[in-house]
């Protein structure tokens, strides 16, 4: 089987939409007969193909048709980038399926308008008005969101028709929940939906094999402190502001607690944020964007990960945590509560309730025995449900049923 697979985040991944094209891809690609190309941009000045394949053992064929960085416009050149080149590499590969990575991104938007002589799938992660929705939510001031986010709010009405019509176009939509599957029935998708949870790779984030979690974090050795993580992008949606002013209230409270935060993004809105709430520099660290490889030592050695977002589907950075026993506070948006049973293998706590995000850490520092049981339960839904071969499986199942 040829795939094309049009990824305009791929690797290294910025965010959830990243990881998961790398995890689909690499267990994919270990099935014999599975051929797959993989269409996305050169990113960085360090980027280097040949090295990328080698990380996929070389099972791969990466196509880089256009460039990238963390901007609203670099998606337009990309999808432009294929609408010129595309069906010359079809006409010489003739791929048995195209799966578009992204249905905000929509990749291949330009194809759409003509006949297409290949089956097609998108994973359908978010709409583009759910997404505005969750930037709306959690930041009101235009001038202080990142540029992405206000890139699409500023074209949400072309894209929110544009979207339409490239649903109008797929045939095959994957979801990654229940939820957002009903979402997309109720907002009149007429082609066949396949929920296929996401996977994260277990034998990367795996408790028991990362022995020695300080040996890629030496700083937080000697930090005898309840260590609290927020792992993800630095925008508004993720609630940034929220994680910010809980480090301020639980500092005022004198808490013996050290804050994490890794991430790219809007670094600028993020350090304005710790200024105004006079954040100490000894009271946190900031680690910047944190290599998939060694998150799962960062995601050990913290004690509490908190996900205050406004919006999600499918958390892959909950996943991760859960994966290594770092107990899990996230807010009730999107599918959360398909990974998270509230007090059960986790907490849930009310979007945007800073109150009850700081009675859900209290409580866990408070009792460690609850902590602990928490964390471990978490670690075992991940490791029997949701991991990146069970993902893989699904996802061949459905594409074989496509070509038939």
């Amino acid at each position: 089987m040829k795939i094309a697979y049009l990824a305009p985040e791929f690797y290294p991944p910025w965010g959830g939409v990243g990881t998961y094209s790398v995890n689909l891809v690499k267990e994919l690609s270990k099935f014999r007969n599975m051929d797959i190309h993989v269409f996305t941009p050169e990113r960085g000045k360090d980027y280097n193909k040949k090295d990328i394949e080698k990380f996929f053992g070389n099972r791969i064929t990466i196509h880089n048709i256009s460039k990238a960085n963390d901007t609203f416009m670099y998606n337009f050149y990309f999808q432009y980038a294929l609408l010129k080149k595309f069906k010359e590499y079809y006409r010489k590969h003739k791929y048995d399926l195209v799966h578009s990575a992204n249905l905000v991104h929509m990749p291949d938007i330009f194809l759409k308008f003509g006949k297409q002589p290949y089956p097609s799938v998108v994973t359908g992660h978010t709409t583009i008005r759910g997404q505005v929705a969750g930037f709306l939510q959690s930041n009101k001031n235009f001038f202080k969101m990142a540029p992405s986010e206000k890139g699409s709010i500023v074209l949400y009405p072309l894209i929110n028709q544009l979207e339409k019509i490239y649903l109008k176009n797929t045939p095959n939509l994957i979801s990654p929940s229940k939820k957002f599957a009903k979402i997309f029935k109720e907002k009149g998708y007429k082609g066949r939906i396949e929920v296929i949870n996401y996977g994260i790779d277990t034998d990367l984030f795996n408790y028991k094999k990362i022995r020695n979690p300080y040996e890629k974090f030496p700083q937080f050795k000697n930090i005898d402190k309840t260590k609290i993580l927020y792992a993800g992008r630095l925008i508004s949606q993720k609630g940034i502001d929220i994680f910010v002013r809980l480090m301020h209230e639980l500092i005022e409270e004198k808490r013996n607690v050290h804050f994490i935060i890794a991430g790219q993004g809007d670094e600028k809105n993020l350090f304005r944020l710790i200024r105004d709430y006079n954040i100490p520099k000894e009271s946190y660290t900031f680690l910047g964007f944190v290599q998939n490889h060694d998150l799962p030592g960062l995601y050990k050695l913290s004690d509490i990960f908190v996900l205050p977002s406004y919006y999600e589907n499918f958390p892959i950075s909950l996943m991760e945590a859960m994966s290594m026993r770092c107990v899990c506070i996230a807010t009730d948006v999107g599918a959360v509560t398909e990974l998270i049973e509230d007090s059960r293998n986790g907490i849930v706590a009310e979007a945007g309730d800073l109150l009850s995000i700081k009675r859900s850490i209290y409580k866990l520092i408070d009792n460690t025995t609850l902590r602990i049981r928490l964390a471990k339960k978490g670690e075992n839904k991940i490791k029997k449900e949701l991991t990146n071969k069970q993902m893989a499986h699904k996802t061949k199942k459905f594409y074989n049923e496509m070509i038939k």
